[in-house]
């Protein structure tokens, strides 16, 4: 049996490993009812540590335009490793979500991004990959641009030539002034397990094609059966 991460509940489904109603009575065993919170111990390795089993926490969510999903949290509680993320509880196709930021208020518009979701704001060239630890969030566009803005302080700080610091305050004075409202930007949201969203009445939808999907990355952990047991490997 193979348990993808963040996205094994929805690689076991597909293969008839684990159904729906499955999903949910195993996370309701031994909980206390009235905890949104459900617990479930994994028969599977950290991928840090090897260590046996983990540990996930979920919480059911109902997000407006964007339907009932879990939130997730894979813990190990030898070496602290934790791994977060957004997931459908309905299959979903992969998506590309994009918004053209004109107005101010724009940037309060809500986004889902899983663990296995690009983020694009193609006016600064700014690019968010999903890498192996790559964690799920519910923020906003002005949260999405902040993350961005922290990276693009970091090299002002550290960069390696006047060059690259030059373009890297550049790119935080535009990012500031689409903070602030006062400079149009476009944010493109890539998953190919359709995972993520923005919620604006003006965000578009469509269908990613499969050249598309190729060359994106996912950032999920692989777990596969050994000679020995489960033996951990990171997908690239």
């Amino acid at each position: 049996m193979y348990y993808y991460f963040p996205n094994f509940l929805r690689r076991l489904r597909n293969r008839r490993l684990l159904t729906r109603g499955r999903v949910r009575a195993a996370m309701a065993e031994e909980q206390d009812e009235d905890s949104p919170v459900r617990e479930v111990a994994l028969e599977s390795a950290c991928p840090m540590c090897g260590a046996q089993p983990l540990l996930m926490r979920s919480l059911r969510l109902d997000i407006p335009y964007f339907g009932d999903a879990l939130q997730t949290t894979v813990l190990c509680r030898e070496c602290g490793f934790r791994h977060a993320d957004v997931i459908h509880t309905e299959l979903g196709a992969p998506t590309r979500n994009t918004l053209r930021v004109r107005r101010a208020e724009d940037v309060n518009a809500r986004v889902v991004r899983s663990s296995s979701c690009t983020i694009r704001i193609p006016e600064v060239g700014a690019v968010m990959e999903p890498g192996p630890q790559s964690e799920a969030f519910i923020s906003n566009v002005e949260g999405v641009l902040g993350r961005f803005r922290d990276i693009l302080g970091f090299l002002v700080r550290n960069a390696e030539s006047d060059r690259r610091r030059a373009e890297a305050r550049a790119s935080l004075r535009a990012v500031d002034e689409m903070v602030e409202g006062r400079r149009p930007f476009t944010v493109i949201l890539d998953d190919p397990f359709g995972n993520s969203g923005i919620l604006h009445d003006e965000a578009e939808v469509r269908p990613l094609t499969e050249h598309e999907v190729k060359n994106l990355k996912t950032g999920m952990f692989v777990l596969e059966p050994g000679p020995s047991g489960v033996r951990p490997r990171a997908s690239p």
